[in-house]
């Protein structure tokens, strides 16, 4: 459930979907997700100062603490 929530909140960020890809970890409590972007929606998913990923991870940490779970997200070059 979080791996489609990560996607689909992702997805909304870029324009250039096809480059984006998502490797994830699961384990029994902490999901891990690596995203790829395309250079050019790299700026879009940091956001200005690192908010907009701030606000993702915020988001998913929210989501996964009321399914018992811990998640990590991280942007991979």
């Amino acid at each position: 459930m979080l791996y489609r929530l990560c996607e689909f909140l992702v997805r909304s960020l870029i324009e250039r979907e096809d480059e984006l890809k998502i490797d994830r970890i699961e384990t029994e409590k902490i999901d891990i997700f690596f995203l790829h972007v395309g250079k050019e929606d790299r700026g879009r998913v940091l956001g200005k100062g690192g908010r907009t990923i701030g606000a993702l991870r915020t988001f998913l940490e929210g989501v996964a603490a009321r399914l018992d779970r811990e998640v990590v997200l991280e942007i991979v070059d």
